[in-house]
């Protein structure tokens, strides 16, 4: 495990260009399809068409959805460490992943302000005893987390653009960390499609943790 982080920090140099060029490619590619007006699936809570120009009320939106996939991921990730049923690469991508989704709710929630959504109550069950469960959570988690960013970014004004392009990889990265872990292909693909708010809400569905009141 140190020897990994040794390596990774005497690469920082190199890479920190290297993520510099893939952040500016990926906001420009942002920029330019809200540009030409992307449409999709918008949400209030995860539901419901509209199909409108970028403007800061569908900023809010937008934020509001992203929100509450950080909030999920979040809240696996700290109950899933605390309860310590995980180890070696599990426990660490859990701790890791865990600290950036909790930057990204407070990123978020910052940007809000008062049109921030509450945090739901969650129930994890086994997911956050069993390590074979959490693997199974956390995967489509992480993808419908990429996905929701990719389908709604360029939906957003310019104005927003750029702190989210920052967070597209890191999400990512996550998914593809996690899919290691648990035996599958990193990254199985040449792209990744975008996925509709529909498509998101069903995936958190199917995994029962959020609490209905």
């Amino acid at each position: 495990m140190q020897r990994r982080r040794s390596s990774s920090a005497q690469t920082d140099a190199r890479n920190g260009s290297e993520s510099s060029t893939r952040g500016e490619l990926l906001l420009r590619a942002l920029t330019a399809a809200g540009a030409v007006g992307v449409g999709g699936l918008l949400v209030g809570s995860l539901a419901g068409p509209a199909a409108s120009a970028p403007s800061p009320a569908q900023d809010v939106r937008i934020l509001n959805y992203f929100l509450l996939l950080e909030y999920l991921q979040q809240g696996l990730y700290e109950e899933a460490r605390v309860a310590g049923g995980l180890t070696g690469e599990m426990r660490r991508f859990a701790a890791v992943a865990g600290g950036h989704e909790r930057e990204h709710v407070d990123t978020l929630r910052t940007v809000l302000g008062g049109d921030a959504r509450s945090k739901p109550e969650f129930q994890f069950g086994e997911a956050v005893e069993n390590e074979r469960r959490f693997g199974a959570a956390a995967v489509p988690l992480e993808e419908a987390a990429a996905a929701a960013y990719i389908g709604q970014a360029a939906n957003l004004t310019t104005k927003r653009i750029p702190m989210i392009a920052r967070m597209v990889p890191v999400e990512a990265r996550h998914a593809a960390w996690i899919r290691g872990i648990v035996g599958r292909e990193p990254a199985p693909h040449a792209a990744d499609p975008p996925q509709e708010p529909r498509e998101v809400e069903r995936t958190i569905e199917r995994t029962g943790f959020v609490k209905r009141r």
